[in-house]
């Protein structure tokens, strides 16, 4: 909702700054200015982007709505997950979980942290490096490269997105002096005509450069700066699974490896120590 309200307050302030001194609503409303800026910034991302890239740019930019869902409960969820994981396989060993893992979508287990395991991505990230402890082909060195290439490989797709939004930002000032240009140019084929027409094709063309600068940082620049958040929390999150089961892969106790996965998760999201005590606790009440 971040994101609307944004949007909106930008335009209210813009409107209400320029109709409150006296100016005319109406001599904001070019559409060809619109059309050069807004249409030329478009296919410049057409024609510098392949067809899968594309695809998914608008999505990613709508994403932006809803945010990216993470939140402290995410990380408690996880953290509850991760510790009754942990347990049982202290307890029974990784034959305990692999029923867990052979459908974890049903999985009453999982189904019980619903803000973790809905997490598509963070799910295929921690099953898969789960199922690797289930066949006995990992220790903790290579499961940490292992995640380590992983997230890596994550974060640098999904910065794609918001690098290729701030370019488009970073495209409409110039776009912006394109239609002004233009503008002038259209000014001059009536330098013959009356004061008031030359001054409504001079308004015309300085409204395209107000255009430009408004798009830009006004509003794509700060969906760029969105979108990069969204993928800095997703890439946090699954630091905080690699730092867990690195540690537990290591042979470090539940609570211990537990305590690794806390520290990594970002102070804002951070449950407490105590608070991390009663998760453990939940989690070993719900094993029983």
């Amino acid at each position: 909702m971040g994101v609307i309200a944004g949007i909106l307050g930008v335009t209210l302030c813009v409107l209400v700054g320029f109709v409150g001194p006296g100016g005319p609503l109406p001599v904001l409303f070019q559409p060809f200015e619109l059309l050069v800026i807004g249409g030329s910034g478009v296919f410049t991302v057409v024609m510098g982007n392949p067809g899968y890239i594309l695809k998914q740019l608008i999505p990613k930019m709508l994403e932006t709505i809803k945010g990216s869902g993470i939140d402290k409960g995410s990380y408690v969820d996880l953290l509850g997950l991760m510790a009754s994981i942990f347990d049982t396989m202290r307890k029974e060993g990784v034959l305990g979980i692999e029923g867990d893992l052979s459908d974890p979508h049903n999985s009453p287990r999982f189904n019980k942290y619903p803000k973790a395991s809905h997490d598509h991505h963070l799910m295929e990230t921690f099953t898969g490096a789960l199922r690797l402890f289930v066949d006995g082909v990992v220790n903790a060195f290579d499961l940490e490269r292992l995640l380590d290439t992983e997230i890596e490989t994550h974060h640098e797709e999904a910065l794609i997105f918001p690098s290729q939004v701030t370019k488009l930002a970073d495209s409409f000032p110039a776009l912006g002096i394109v239609a002004a240009v233009l503008g002038i140019i259209i000014t001059m084929q009536h330098l013959d005509g009356p004061p008031t027409e030359i001054g409504h094709h001079v308004a015309a063309a300085l409204v395209g450069t107000m255009l430009g600068i408004l798009l830009s940082y006004g509003y794509v620049a700060p969906l760029s700066n969105k979108m990069d958040h969204i993928v800095r929390e997703q890439s946090a999150i699954l630091k905080a699974v690699q730092a867990g089961l690195v540690s537990f892969a290591g042979g470090a106790p539940p609570q211990v490896a537990l305590e690794f996965a806390r520290k990594t998760i970002p102070s804002d999201f951070r449950p407490t120590s105590e608070e991390l005590e009663e998760i453990i606790k939940e989690a070993k009440n719900a094993g029983k």
